[in-house]
């Protein structure tokens, strides 16, 4: 059993991203452009253009982390809804989980998802990054 940081349920937009080395960063979508350009691309694409907007929501906190999102300082992904990493294990597929009840609330100070490589992209390299998850 261990703890670990969740943003409060009533929060819309905002997300923690985790790696598998078990760093945690911050999200806030409603202002991060590159969350709503990724979600413009796949309303664009032909292989998501014509999905549900809860389709596409599902594809989009799929690929976001690993193609919008700088990497950890190990060099690993960052994933959207990710679970924790274990601390005992690594894992980061948990057997069973569970809120506290009643919750604790706890200021964690997080960095906020970084976008340098994204941003440095040409909209046709964006295109060729979001395809290419399409396919993992």
């Amino acid at each position: 059993m261990f703890e670990s940081p969740e943003i409060a349920s009533d929060s819309y937009g905002e997300f923690l991203l985790r790696s598998p080395s078990g760093a945690v960063v911050y999200l806030d979508a409603l202002l991060d452009k590159t969350y709503e350009e990724v979600d413009q691309l796949l309303a664009a694409h032909k292989r998501t253009g014509s999905l549900s907007g809860f389709e596409r929501a599902q594809v989009l906190r799929r690929v976001y982390g690993e193609i919008a999102c700088d990497k950890d300082a190990d060099g690993n992904p960052f994933t959207l809804a990710a679970h924790p990493v274990c601390p005992v294990c690594g894992s980061q597929e948990m057997a069973s989980w569970e809120f506290k009840e009643p919750p604790e609330f706890a200021d964690v100070p997080l960095n906020f998802v970084a976008h340098n490589v994204w941003n440095s992209l040409s909209g046709g390299d964006k295109l060729k990054l979001l395809e290419g998850s399409l396919l993992s």
